[in-house]
Formats: C-alpha cells, structure tokens, sequence
C-alpha cells in the first residue's frame, strides 16, 4: 500500500503544480530553504578560514546541516500525517511533492518572454526572464532573451519536474525535498566564482550526482516529445549524441542538445552570473536565428516531458505493485 499511497501523493501534488503553480509569499517553503542556506553561508564562510580546505569543509557543513534540517521536518510531518490518517499522509506527501515541483511557474514566465519577444519588448521580455535564470539580463536584446529563455528552460525541466518526480518515484514526497533542497543549494552556492570555488563545490558535485539519471531521462522523453510535436527529432538525436557533454555540467547538456537539436538553433556560448564571465560551448548547429517561435516551441517540449514522466513514474510505481504482490503470495 505505500507504494500506491506515494504514487496518489504525486499525482496530486502533480496535478497541484499544474493547476496552481507555486503559491508564492514570503513563508512559501522554498523561499525559506534559500534564506536558511544564506544564512548558513554566511555563517560558516565567516566561522572557518579562507583557505580552499577550510572553505570545502564549510561548504560540507553547509550540505549537511541544511539536508539534516529539511528532512527532519519533512520526515516528521509524513510520520505525523500518516499516524493520524493514511488520507491526511497522501495529502501532506502530495503537498511536498507539488512544492518541490515549480511546472506551471516556468511555463507562465516562458509564454511571457514568448510574447514579449514577439512584440519586441525588450523590458518586459527581462522581465519575466528573471524569473528563469540568474543570469545578468538588463543588457540582453530581444533575441539574446529568447536564446536564454530556450536554454533556461530545457536546463529547468530536469531540475524542477524531471527530477523531483524522479526521486519521488523512489522514495515518496521525502525523495522530492531532497531533490529541490540540493538543487537550492547548488543555485545558491554552487556556481565557480572566486567566493564560492571551494565553499560551493560538494554542493554542485552532489547536484550534479542527484540529476545525473533525470537530466538523461528528461532528454529521451523530450525526443519523444519532438516526435510527437513534428519537431526535428532527426536532429535532436544526432545533436545529442554529438553535444552533449559540450557543457560545464555534466546533465545541462543532455536536453539542451535535445532542444538545440529539435529547434534546429545554436545554444550555450558566453553567460554571465553576478558578474561573472563563463564561458560554454555552443551546442546545436546555427541553423536559423532564435525567436518567439523558439521560446512556444521549448515550452511545449517542457509541458510534453512533465506529462511523459508523470505517466512513466505510474506506469513504474504500478509495476512494482504488482510484483510486490507476487512476492507476497
């Protein structure tokens, strides 16, 4: 029955995320997870020397108090909800689930980039980008906010649908904050610049090792989807194979190379975050320029993936029902 139980929690919190999107203000939990791991940065830069072995112990203590602090919440109120009543489990599992996932949020901030781009304006178009990515947008053009917008979402499908309904068909609601816990702290402290090269690197290595089998997933089922929307799945398979590893991540570059491939354009290049210059590898060939039509079409592609991935994790979670139930007899 827990495998059951963990599926109904994740379709309705799926469902959630696709009805509701995020809830927003100032208690929502994620928000509160990110100023826990600023406040925890601050703390434990300051508390150790500024040395790379000290800083790589701080960022060790950084992941681990924050991962001891989110599960034990989350762990306790399952044990809690469960105990009362096996429905009020599915709702507070399905709760966690739908507030690790962030679908139908990306999804609105891409439809307004989509007609931002499309009516030239440059300033809503950053607008709304912001909400993407954390990358410095107030000098991007129309077309570069496009081009950012195609990148940012197919690198977001894993991290914020793929991926916690991944670990969500392992291991329940639990398996979904542990999945958004470790991609918070790699947004927040992962990234190779001066400060945080040390301090931020179990982050990003444990980031990298979470969503190494969902960016992988996420890629097969967005060519699936290219098929299905009469894209060019020639050409995102061939773009796969060949670009894939063309990105300091070692997952970004799974469905980036789909999308690139799918939308026939060229993605990656130079990016900067707080002012800091990184430079990437193209991915994909320049076949046409990016425009709005680029950012409808990523859209579609990311909406096809959730879907595909919800249906997949059923089609598992049921799988493993029913064996359990040979097993039993």
């Amino acid at each position: 029955m827990i495998i059951m139980n963990s599926l109904c929690a994740l379709a309705f919190g799926f469902a959630l995320d696709m009805i509701l999107g995020d809830p927003g203000g100032n208690m929502y939990p994620v928000r509160l997870v990110k100023r826990m791991v600023n406040k925890l940065e601050e703390m434990l830069k300051n508390a150790y020397l500024d040395a790379p072995e000290a800083q790589n112990m701080a960022g060790v203590m950084l992941v681990v108090m924050t991962l001891l602090i989110t599960m034990g919440i989350s762990v306790a109120l399952l044990l809690l909800c469960y105990k009362l009543n096996v429905v009020v489990g599915i709702l507070a599992e399905g709760i966690l689930c739908w507030l690790s996932m962030s679908g139908k949020d990306m999804r609105r901030y891409l439809l307004g980039v989509f007609r931002s781009v499309r009516t030239d304006n440059v300033n809503a178009a950053r607008r709304y980008l912001r909400h993407l990515t954390d990358r410095d947008v107030d000098k991007m053009s129309s077309t570069e906010c496009a081009k950012c917008a195609v990148e940012a979402a197919s690198e977001n499908a894993v991290d914020l649908i793929v991926a916690p309904m991944f670990w969500a068909c392992l291991f329940g609601g639990v398996g979904a904050v542990f999945c958004r816990v470790v991609n918070i702290m790699d947004n927040a402290v992962g990234f190779k610049d001066k400060d945080h090269i040390y301090f931020g690197k179990v982050a990003a290595k444990l980031d990298d090792v979470v969503m190494f089998i969902p960016a992988r997933l996420a890629a097969t089922f967005m060519r699936w989807d290219a098929a299905f929307l009469k894209l060019d799945k020639k050409n995102a398979a061939e773009i796969y194979q060949r670009d894939k590893r063309r990105s300091p991540s070692p997952n970004s570059g799974c469905t980036m190379s789909v999308a690139a491939g799918a939308l026939d354009v060229q993605l990656g290049g130079d990016e900067v975050r707080n002012g800091f210059l990184t430079r990437r590898q193209r991915i994909g060939d320049d076949l046409h320029p990016i425009t709005s039509d680029e950012v409808f079409w990523i859209n579609q592609l990311v909406t096809g993936t959730g879907a595909t991935m919800m249906l997949f994790v059923a089609v598992m979670r049921v799988t493993a029902y029913l064996v359990t139930l040979q097993l039993i007899k």
